[in-house]
Order: structure tokens, then sequence, then C-alpha cells
């Protein structure tokens, strides 16, 4: 059991958070959630040892019972197997992971310390999670991770027999891997015994209650100091005046709760276009994309899922002009009118202040600018700073801003709910359902892509197919079946022999899934080397059977 009693931080003069309590059984889960700039990186700072309080105590917890995956970490061995196997564990153990969480096999042998920030943050994580300490500690663990390594981490988190303790904005994360969430808000912290939407849906009723109790008492308040008010300088009714002084000044006042914080996001109306809005012929480029194809007519909505480092980005980029394709053609129809958000946000010039930014590229004055930004909980200081000095978020919403003032009716986003906290997502989300223009979206934010996506194209090393939109992510989803055609003897046999390639894909693609599972949960060496071979196998299998449906 960790308890937390009346923690207290100040970074000099200023309070981060106060008289923060609460207790965590052993094997809880938890998640920690709030604004940025709320606390709780720094929550964490303190629970690690990192940091001193000044406040308040916490018990339960010793140093090496800690488990914590480092933002910018260190490696001292000569290999990426070499550094997993110096915590003390099997090799196939250290392969089960790190193939969980999206290395490859040539990557084992590369030195731990090139590789790229994001891949780092992701050994890191690997290294905590073989460790199999006590208590886990996790800041932001689905950065940098794809859709398929989340699930594997998620599928891990959920069978892991120790305490969980995680800040993440992930609300698909905190719906399935938490059993409680700490929110923190206003230099406090809420405890609440439930997963997201549980706890999206029980806050709101305690500000409700908090509210209606805070008025019930403003009024009886009044009504008490008007009464000593208009007794007090009577002989006959002083006495009960003066009674009722005491009373007030014994009551213990309610605090007002806080307005509920939320960003309102709205896109506007989208323009007509061309009912087809995108039409992706054949496109290659430098060996990373081969020969795909696909169309986005008007008012679709698609996501576009893949494993990091397959060319969703570069695609994206392929589209808007930003780079040239090998071969291929990328088409726009009429009237469409491109709005771009790219996930390094190369569209903002970081010598310039939000407030330049807007008036240079739209011609807007600076009160305009404000307001546009405003809306974006972009205030004060932070628009008058470069943007090269903001954080992520940050430029995240100064993007946004411009590319809402650009009136496009087709948005292509690139990881647009990056360094986000839930107010903004959650605006995000709601703007990006409301609006009635045409979406094409990469995200590995798996609780966007089920609220706002109408279908989801995965993006494969073979041919992508376009696929209806699944119920999780998460799950094996098949080709779907051409658009029945009135055909000759000749075509219906073509038809037939189509339907079996398509029947046999989706039953091979479900065998390769369960082989997956049973990887993941596979502990002797011996198994884990035949499931090893029977995965390469099926995908092989699966590629020949794609390349026969393709002739």
């Amino acid at each position: 059991m960790i308890q937390l009693d009346k923690v207290t931080k100040f970074y000099g003069e200023r309070l981060i958070f106060s008289d923060v309590s609460f207790k965590i059984a052993d094997g809880e889960k938890i998640g920690i959630v709030g604004k940025n700039g709320a606390g709780k990186s720094t929550l964490i700072k303190i629970l690690i040892g990192a940091e001193e309080f000044e406040g308040g105590t916490i018990s339960g917890l010793r140093k090496e019972d800690i488990g914590y995956a480092e933002q910018i970490p260190q490696f001292e061995k000569p290999t990426l197997l070499a550094e997993m196997l110096s915590v003390g564990v099997e090799e196939f153990q250290a392969r089960k992971i790190l193939f969980g969480l999206g290395f490859k096999e040539s990557e084992l042998a590369k030195n731990p310390n090139e590789f790229s920030g994001g891949e780092t943050a992701k050994i890191a994580l690997a290294k905590s999670l073989l460790d199999e300490p006590r208590v886990l500690i996790l800041d932001e663990p689905t950065n940098h991770l794809d859709i398929y390594a989340i699930d594997f981490l998620e599928d891990f988190l959920k069978n892991y027999r120790y305490t969980v303790i995680a800040v993440t904005h992930d609300r698909h994360f905190l719906q399935n891997c938490v059993d409680k969430i700490v929110d923190m808000e206003n230099c406090r912290a809420t405890v609440y015994n439930a997963n997201y939407e549980k706890f999206v849906q029980l806050k709101k009723e305690q500000r409700e209650f908090q509210l209606k109790a805070y008025e019930k008492q403003q009024e009886e308040i009044a009504k008490l100091e008007e009464f000593v008010r208009r007794n007090k300088v009577r002989a006959s009714t002083a006495k009960r005046a003066r009674s009722r002084q005491i009373k007030l000044d014994k009551m213990e006042r309610l605090e007002k709760p806080p307005a509920e914080e939320s960003v309102k996001l709205r896109l506007g109306e989208a323009d007509e276009s061309a009912n087809r809005v995108l039409i992706l012929d054949r496109i290659n480029f430098k060996g990373i994309i081969k020969n795909f194809s696909a169309e986005i007519r008007k008012g679709e909505k698609v996501g576009l899922i893949g494993r990091n480092g397959i060319g969703k980005s570069t695609l994206l980029k392929i589209i808007v002009g930003d780079l040239r394709a090998d071969s291929g053609s990328v088409k726009i129809g009429n009237r469409v009118k491109v709005g771009y958000l790219s996930q390094g946000h190369e569209e903002l010039n970081e010598n310039s202040t939000a407030i330049e930014e807007l008036i240079n590229n739209f011609g807007l004055n600076i009160e305009q600018a404000r307001s546009a930004l405003a809306r974006l909980d972009l205030f004060a200081q932070v628009v008058e700073k470069p943007i090269a000095d903001m954080s992520g978020g940050e430029k995240t919403r100064v993007a946004l801003a411009k590319l809402i003032l650009t009136g496009a009716n087709f948005l292509i986003l690139d990881e647009p709910t990056n360094h986000l906290d839930l107010p903004a997502r959650e605006a995000i989300e709601s703007a990006l359902r409301e609006f009635d223009g045409t979406i094409l979206i990469v995200t590995h934010d798996r609780y966007l892509l089920d609220a706002v996506t109408s279908r989801v194209i995965e993006f494969e090393d073979r041919p992508a197919p376009v696929l209806p939109k699944p119920e999780k992510i998460s799950k094996p989803v098949s080709k779907p079946k051409p658009a029945p055609v009135k055909t000759s003897r000749q075509q219906e046999k073509s038809e037939q022999q189509l339907e079996k390639l398509e029947a046999q894909i989706k039953m091979a693609e479900m065998e390769l899934k369960m082989l997956e599972r049973e990887i993941n949960s596979a502990s002797e060496p011996a198994r884990l080397a035949e499931l090893a071979a029977a995965h390469e196998a099926k995908l092989a299998e699966i590629d020949a059977l794609y390349a026969e449906l393709d002739e």
C-alpha cells in the first residue's frame, strides 16, 4: 500500500499543488490526468525521488521497488539486445518485449544510443517492462508507439501483477488499462475509482453537486447577513442578530467550484467540392511506398494507420506536394482546397511569434490574431514568444489556428492530438466530428479514430486494402468485397474465385492474430521459437494470397 498524505509542492513562491492525498493498493493500475502544467510530471518526479516536496508525507514506497522509463535515457551496452539482457532476463523475454513494441530483428545488434529520440524512449520503456518492478511508473507511455505497439503495451499492463502508475492523455489507454484516475486540477488532486468514460461522467456529476451546494450556502449566507443587518440595532432583536452573526462566523465556507474548462474549437462550414476529392494511383517512393492506390470522396473522414516508419507521413507530404513520388499520380478534385497539419509543424516559421504568424499569413490585425489564438487557449506571453521556444502542445495549437483560417474543405492531418491534454483532444475530436468537409487523418489516437473516422485504410508493406471502420482498431479487419456486378459466366467464375481468396485471406489474418497473442504469452524458449517460425510462415502465406488476389 502506497499512501500520499497532504503532499504539497512549490517552485519558489508558485504553488504547484497542495494537500494531495490518496492511497494506491498493491496491484492497482492508476492513471494521472490533468491539463498541461497541472503538476502531473512533477508528482511523478516526487514519487521517484527526483524532486523534493515542501509538505505532507509519502509512505509505502521504497526506491528499490520503483521502475521508471526515463524520457532522455543513456545506455551502457553496445547493442540493443545486450542492453535488454542487462536487467537479468532470458533472451526470449527480451525479444518478445522488443518485437511487441515494434523493433525489428535487424535492429537488435544496433547500438542503443544511436536510435532516434522516440526510439530511445521506447527502449527505456522496454527495459522498465522487463525489469518487472513492484511499482512501474510511466510518463506518457504511449508516446512514440504505433497502434500495434500500443495494443501490445495495453495487453502487457492489463496482465501485469504489480502496481502501475501512468501519466497519460491517451483516452483509450485510460479506458482499458486503469482502475483509478487521479485528476490534477486547480492545485488539487481528486481521485475517481473509474476508467476514463466513467471518470468523465463522475467528474461532471461531482461538479454539478458542488455548484448546487455552493449556491445553496450562498443563499443561506445572504439571508443571515440580511437578518443581522436589519436587527442588530434593535434592542428587541439584537440578541437574535448576535446569534445569527455567531453562526455566520463559525460557518465553513464552501469554495465556488471552478467553471468547467473546455476548449471551444470550430472549423467552419466547408465549401462545395468535386465528389472525388483525392485519387492516388500506384504511388511509389524510394522503396518506402510501393504501388499504393486509394480514393477519397467528398464528406468522407478516413483514418490512415500503420506501423511507425512505414511511410504514412511521407504519403501525406506527397499528397500536399512537399515531396514528389517516383511514379504514379496524385489527383486533387475540382474546387478542393487542402489544409495540411504536419506532425513536425514545418508549416510554422519558428522565428516568428504566434501573433506574427497569423498576421503575416492572413493579414489580421493584432486583436484579431489574439482572438483567434485565444480560442485555442493561447494567451498573454505565450503568443508573444518565438514559436521555437514553445512546447509541442502550444505549437500544435498555433498550427490549428492557421488551419482554421485557411477555410480548407479537405483537411490532411498528421497526428493532430500529439502533445495535447485531454480538454484539447476532446475539442479537436468534437470539431472534426462536426466538420462537414473531407478529412484524411494519420493518428495513433485510437479514441479519436473511433469517434471521427468513417473508414480506415491500413497502410502495409503489401498493397494496402481499404477497410471498413472496425469496432476497435486492434481487431483484424478484412479486405472489402468488390461491388457485385452482373457479368458473363466467365466473370461470375472469377468473382467466385475472388470471394474464395478473400475468405482465405480473412482466415489467415485471424490465424496470424492468434499466433501473435500466443507469442505474447509464451514463456518457454522452444515454444517461442516454434511460434516465431509459424508466424513467419503465416506472413508468407498471406503475402502469396494477396499476390494471387492482385493477379
